[in-house]
Order: structure tokens, then sequence, then C-alpha cells
């Protein structure tokens, strides 16, 4: 068994080896060919797992008999749906104001149900924090949030998805201001990725539990590039990039 610092160790590599080793279609999109079109595609996308992702919070809130843990995930909650410090009109609805700025009606937002992939991908972190017990589920979908965590970008190739790699687009600052919040909110010591880490090394106190958790974090990432690597190609095709742009 891993001591708790051994373990968030084994947790940052494994998320890495999965998420960052090898990038996806939509790294490349974002490094060399950003443009209004395919950035249009992943904003509606995203703006589909965005809409979904604290709802999975609340779903492993009800399975989780620890007062600790929960306070943590209904303020991650929070943060998501009702007020993120950050921005002054919500997580999600400054997303949408991305997407609006980007050229893409709000109403078409508010209403797309998202590509197959995304449907797919949304079905599994679905069922893993209805049907897991909350580590499990915790670790599939908070984990997301620990791939931009100080520990896992530390070990490089990792390409940070923040306002600057939006401002190329040349839209007004108000327009990229989720990208700050989800940078302020993410990416820092103690912010969520940190603390995804850190909830995970204090509940899983068992071998058996931290060998599963480490095999849902395996899984989850291979899931998040799945999803990352669709939503590149769709990007790119919407950019003209070449075919070997994505190889």
């Amino acid at each position: 068994m891993y001591s708790r610092d051994e373990f968030e160790d084994r947790m940052a590599e494994t998320i890495w080896e999965n998420r960052w080793k090898n990038h996806t279609a939509y790294e490349t999109f974002i490094q060399n060919h950003m443009c209004i079109e395919g950035a249009k595609v992943y904003a509606m996308e995203h703006a589909v797992f965005a809409n979904h992702f604290p709802r999975w919070f609340g779903s492993m809130v009800a399975n989780c008999p620890h007062l600790k843990a929960r306070q943590y995930m209904i303020e991650n909650m929070y943060v998501e749906e009702v007020t993120d410090p950050e921005v002054e009109n919500g997580h999600y609805e400054s997303l949408v104001d991305f997407g609006v700025a980007l050229g893409l009606d709000r109403e078409e937002i508010y209403d797309y149900k998202g590509r197959i992939y995304t449907r797919l991908c949304l079905a599994y972190w679905d069922r893993a924090t209805r049907a897991w017990p909350w580590t499990e589920g915790f670790a599939a979908v908070a984990g997301l949030e620990a791939a931009r965590s100080p520990d896992v970008l530390k070990r490089g190739n990792c390409v940070p998805n923040n306002r600057s790699v939006f401002r190329p687009l040349g839209l007004p600052e108000e327009a990229l201001a989720h990208w700050s919040a989800a940078e302020q909110a993410d990416y820092s010591s103690g912010g969520h990725g940190d603390m995804t880490l850190k909830v995970l090394s204090e509940f899983c106190t068992t071998e058996p539990e931290q060998e599963r958790v480490l095999e849902v974090l395996t899984e989850t990432m291979q899931v998040r590039s799945y999803h990352f690597d669709c939503i590149g190609r769709d990007s790119l095709k919407a950019a003209g990039a070449p075919l070997d742009a994505v190889a």
C-alpha cells in the first residue's frame, strides 16, 4: 500500500501517462490551426460536457458517507453552478458567452446534445458517478480536473487549455472570462486539480481501493483523450487543415 504522498505521485503519473504523454488531435488544433470555425466545434462539445459536469458531483455526494469529502464536492458544484468568484455570470454561462462571441447562437448552445462521441463519453461518466462507489466515481470525474494539477503539469508535454490558447482569435477579453476562471480554479496549488489527488489519498485507505482508483484514472484519461481526439479531428476539419495534421 502507498503512503499518501506516494499515492498522490502515483496518481499524477498515471494521469500524465494516459492524458499527456501522447497528444490528441485537439492539441494539434490549438497549437497549429486555431481558428474561429474550429473553435466553434470545441465550444459546442465542451458546453455539453460542462453542463453535465456538476451534476455528476451531485450523484457522488449522494453516495459519499464522509462529511469532509461532501463539503469539498459541494463547494466544487457551487463554483460550477451558482457563483464562480472569477466571473460575473457563472462558470457555464461564461462558456456559453464564449460560444456566442465565436458567432454561435445562444439557444442553439443550450439545446445542443453533442455529437455521438460526446454522448458516449458522457454516458461513461454518468454511470461511473451513479453506479460505482463514490471514490471510483470521484476518480473518474474529478480526475479530469486533476489532469491540470501542478503535480501532473510539472511532468511536461502538457498543453493547458487557458485564455492564451484562444487569444489569437481576437475576441473581446470579456469573452475569454471562462478560461481565466478555469485556470484559477484548477491549475494552482490547492485548486480543484490538486485537491482531487488530496481527497483520494485521504479516503482511499486500503491497497485494493488505491489499485482500483489507479485503474479508474487510467480508464477515464483514455476516455477523455478519445473525446479530445474526436473533437480535435472535427475542429481540424472545420479549420480546413490537411489530413496529415492529425497523423
